[in-house]
């Protein structure tokens, strides 16, 4: 009788221990997919085409070809709060136009916009669908212009203007959360978003030689990390 009870004894202690490690492994594994890294910094890229409008090819020509684009953008994401989150800005990128008729010859333009900025957006609750925001700020735009017969402009130029946007972000993660909760568990990304936005830029001095002054769309793509 004694052996019985020593046997139902160890056989519970076992069930017991079997049971509690279960339990810690299925609460560690359900712990890491509702985890949520913070939230400090977002990272965009984006594309767009551009036109130059009122900027001088030579002393008195101006163009509407268009060009192309890239942009870099990092933020600092200081305040999330009900009401939405704030954010400071730097984005820099690389623009061209190329193959420009300029008094019987082509010329290319470079340029290396600089951005430097403020950011609100409308995003309020976890995984919402669509997220307003808009931005304003400093745009500085280094300069070049080559040509391979005489339509050059030498040296280095620079841009100085201001710029707001204005746009929307589509979050992807509302349509899939556990992929989502899953990315930011093992590599700390908390959402991600397809952007679109319209940004316009003026100069600061319209006099200046070099205006750079622009309106385009953008599209890309927007991590928060």
């Amino acid at each position: 009788m004694e052996h019985f009870s020593m046997k139902r004894f160890k056989c519970f202690v076992v069930g017991l221990v079997f049971f509690l490690t279960t339990s810690i492994q299925g609460a560690t594994q359900k712990e890491k997919h509702v985890y949520e890294s913070s939230l400090d910094v977002g990272l965009e890229f984006q594309a767009y085409k551009l036109n130059y409008k009122k900027y001088r090819w030579d002393s008195s020509t101006t163009r509407e070809d268009e060009g192309y684009g890239f942009n870099l953008a990092l933020e600092w994401i200081p305040f999330v709060t009900v009401v939405g989150k704030f954010a400071t800005s730097l984005g820099v990128g690389f623009n061209s136009v190329s193959n420009v008729p300029v008094n019987g010859t082509t010329a290319n333009l470079y340029v290396f916009p600089v951005y430097g900025g403020l950011t609100y957006r409308g995003d309020f609750f976890k995984n919402q669908v669509i997220v307003p925001f808009v931005s304003a700020g400093v745009d500085l735009g280094f300069s070049t212009q080559s040509s391979k017969g005489g339509a050059t402009q030498a040296g280095l130029r620079t841009y100085e203007g201001l710029y707001y946007t204005t746009g929307v972000e589509l979050c992807l993660n509302a349509f899939d959360p556990y992929s989502g909760r899953e990315l930011d568990s093992r590599v700390g990304i908390n959402g991600v978003y397809l952007v679109v936005m319209y940004m316009q830029s003026e100069a600061i001095n319209n006099s200046e030689t070099v205006n750079l002054s622009h309106k385009e769309f953008r599209a890309g793509l927007r991590f928060e990390i």
